[in-house]
């Protein structure tokens, strides 16, 4: 009876080793990006490739939902407009900070005039220029004051990261920029330059409580790489695959996502000054096939404008500029245009294909008669041009993901003389986007945006190219569903 209980035994063994195993992978998983952070400071950076690490280690006072992109609660759990130009807001009790250290009302109103102070020259300072102060009321009390009526702060303060006062203050070198402390479901660990970026279930959380203990950030820069990383098992999810990698890959999501990617022209100097030069651009530039032969149909030609339906002060009356090179050659003819440089500033690797629309664009451009030099500059480079007016070029290729889906943002940001990202100027346009700003009637504000878009697109600020689709690779047992924002929640992820 007893002579096969070696057999026995290593059965046994077997099995007790294949539970543990499950139980390991149950606790663990592995993301690719397309690029490393700039920064893990989320007050500072408009950096795609920090957002879903520090989205899992920050809170905000308030959340967007994922379904209906409403404002719902999260340190904040109440709050009342008592004026035109004040909020009180009610905050969370028994949070704690992944040092150990409590959440308070003085760390709410620090990181709002933190984020608002020019002297700290945030890249995303444009989200919040309406606000003009906050105020401390008591221990779980606090007052926002915005500069005028704004229909949409409570949707701004969902891109608010909330961050701890006496530790980004005290703390040397600043140190926030690699090792953050939030009050989110996920502390970072550790942070290998040019490798990866580990993070770890925050046991003191005050939220429910996810179900992934362990998370690692890869930074993998080639499309082909990630793939084949997701194929041998080496990795769970891979951000922005390529639309022909469908059939290779184990399992997938795809869902419209909020980046538009567009032209932004440097009208304030140099000869894109010239507004017939810029018409002859758009219709230079085949949108359709851009979106056929390069993306597979995985993406949409953008309407004129850097939004769609879903975004409130979207015009629903524009269309883009028809493919017309004759058309361009003509305009290019009257503005007096001969042979100048025309300078076009890209990067590679952070977007889908960023590398061979910028390279489809700049022979389009030059088919019609236009002397363009592309130049692709690293992440770091790229970002540092976008974010200094002084280092503008002609032309720039970027990526615009519009998170309050309010036009507002756009216009601040884009278009607005001075804004974080503009080589746009016009005063008369200025006081109409400051108008439509503080507007409270949604159907005279609306109209606005409308009225805007228009301006815009017939004195172009540059050309609106197309709309994604994004395509996230995912390891069979992993399940998730990509939300509306874009946003990616490690919470709302689990495995099989």
């Amino acid at each position: 009876m007893f002579k096969n209980w070696k057999i026995i035994l290593a059965i046994f063994v077997i099995l007790l080793l294949t539970i543990n195993l499950t139980g390991l992978a149950q606790d663990q998983i592995v993301i690719a990006l397309q690029g490393e952070p700039t920064t893990l400071d989320p007050q500072f950076a408009d950096d795609g490739n920090m957002r879903p690490v520090s989205d899992n280690v920050f809170d905000k006072l308030l959340v967007l939902d994922g379904k209906t992109l409403q404002p719902i609660p999260c340190l904040a759990i109440e709050w009342e407009r008592v004026s035109d130009i004040t909020w009180q807001f009610t905050l969370r009790e028994n949070v704690k900070f992944h040092n150990g250290e409590p959440f308070t009302a003085e760390d709410a109103v620090y990181s709002v005039k933190r984020i608002i102070d020019p002297t700290f020259n945030s890249q995303i300072a444009g989200n919040f220029s309406t606000i003009k102060d906050a105020k401390i009321i008591n221990s779980n009390t606090i007052l926002i004051i915005t500069n005028g009526p704004d229909p949409i702060l409570l949707k701004r303060l969902t891109l608010l990261d909330i961050v701890n006062k006496k530790y980004t203050e005290s703390s040397p070198n600043n140190i926030i920029n690699t090792k953050p402390v939030g009050t989110g479901p996920y502390q970072v660990i550790e942070w290998n330059r040019g490798e990866e970026i580990k993070i770890e279930k925050f046991n003191g959380y005050w939220g429910q409580k996810p179900n992934i203990q362990n998370v690692t950030y890869r930074f993998i820069q080639e499309n082909s790489t990630r793939l084949a990383a997701l194929k041998a098992g080496e990795i769970n999810l891979a951000v922005n695959m390529l639309p022909e990698y469908l059939e290779q890959l184990p399992s997938y999501k795809t869902a419209n996502s909020i980046e538009f990617y567009f032209l932004r022209f440097n009208t304030i100097r140099g000869i894109m000054q010239n507004k017939l030069i810029r018409q002859a651009v758009n219709y230079a530039i085949d949108k359709e096939a851009i979106v056929e032969a390069l993306f597979l149909g995985s993406a949409a030609p953008a309407r004129g404008q850097l939004a769609k339906e879903a975004y409130f002060g979207f015009n629903k009356n524009l269309d883009a500029y028809a493919f017309n090179p004759e058309k361009a050659k003509e305009l290019l003819k009257e503005a007096g245009y001969k042979g100048e440089v025309v300078q076009l500033i890209s990067e590679r690797g952070r977007w889908m294909k960023d590398g061979e629309i910028s390279e489809a664009v700049a022979s389009m451009i030059s088919d019609v008669g236009i002397n363009v030099k592309l130049t692709f500059l690293s992440w770091q480079q790229w970002l540092d041009t976008l974010f200094n007016l002084e280092k503008a070029p002609d032309i720039m290729f970027s990526s615009n993901g519009n998170e309050l889906f309010d036009m507002d943002r756009f216009y601040q940001a884009i278009i607005k003389t001075g804004g974080p990202q503009s080589a746009y100027s016009n005063p008369d346009i200025d006081k109409k986007i400051d108008a439509a700003r503080n507007e409270m009637d949604p159907v005279k504000r609306q109209a606005m945006y409308e009225e805007l878009a228009q301006l815009v697109y017939d004195d172009p600020f540059g050309v609106p190219l197309i709309n994604l689709k994004s395509i996230w690779g995912i390891s069979k047992d992993l399940e998730w569903e990509p939300r509306e924002d874009g946003r990616m929640l490690i919470s709302e992820m689990s495995l099989k």
